[in-house]
């Protein structure tokens, strides 16, 4: 599955290619209540809806833990070397170490 996002306020996608509905991530159908127009599609129903237009393929994911750092003063994990809420509350301001 793929993350596709189209115009703020889309609701529902119908694919051409399998008949398949889509609704909009977070959204509740008929009612209105739509945040985002962010859909999760098949990878060749988001294929076709980028090659239409209108649409952009979400480069969201989720990142790996290797790549980033923790704070051992409070356990916060960061992609920043000094700790950012240590900072914030003046407690120790600790650099962070390689997860």
């Amino acid at each position: 599955m793929t993350r596709v996002i189209v115009a703020d306020g889309c609701q529902q996608i119908d694919s051409p290619l399998t008949g398949t509905r889509y609704y909009a991530r977070g959204g509740r159908a008929f009612e209105g209540n739509v945040r985002g127009g962010v859909f999760e599609m098949s990878d060749a129903d988001a294929r076709l809806a980028v090659r239409m237009g209108g649409a952009i393929a979400s480069m969201a994911g989720a990142a790996r833990r290797v790549i980033g750092w923790r704070c051992p003063c409070c356990g916060f994990g960061s992609f920043l070397k000094t700790c950012s809420r240590c900072a914030a509350r003046s407690c120790c301001g600790a650099e962070c170490e390689r997860e």
